[in-house]
């Protein structure tokens, strides 16, 4: 149970970082701001799918797929990470433009 908290913990922590990062983006119009931003998003996104995906394993192996609390994060954090890369993806594709 102890692995499951911690890996809980870790696809949270790893997900508000994404959420900082495309926040920073946001407010920030510089284009060495949204390369980096990008670049970090580039770099955390394979960790996160494999925590993710040993979380989605001990969910199974523990029967808690009925849980709705993990459904929707499975669910949502996919919304989430599409919605960021996206945005940071335009946003660095309009300040090459722009510059």
């Amino acid at each position: 149970m102890l692995e499951f908290n911690i890996l809980l913990i870790e696809v949270l922590l790893i997900l508000s970082v994404f959420i900082i990062i495309f926040i920073y983006s946001a407010i920030s119009a510089e284009m060495l701001t949204s390369l980096i931003s990008l670049l970090i998003f580039l770099i955390l996104i394979i960790p996160f799918y494999i925590l993710l995906e040993r979380l989605e394993i001990l969910v199974y192996t523990n029967n808690l797929e009925n849980v709705t609390f993990f459904k929707f994060i499975f669910f949502y954090s996919t919304l989430i990470i599409i919605f960021i890369g996206s945005f940071i993806v335009i946003e660095s594709i309009y300040l090459f433009g722009i510059s």
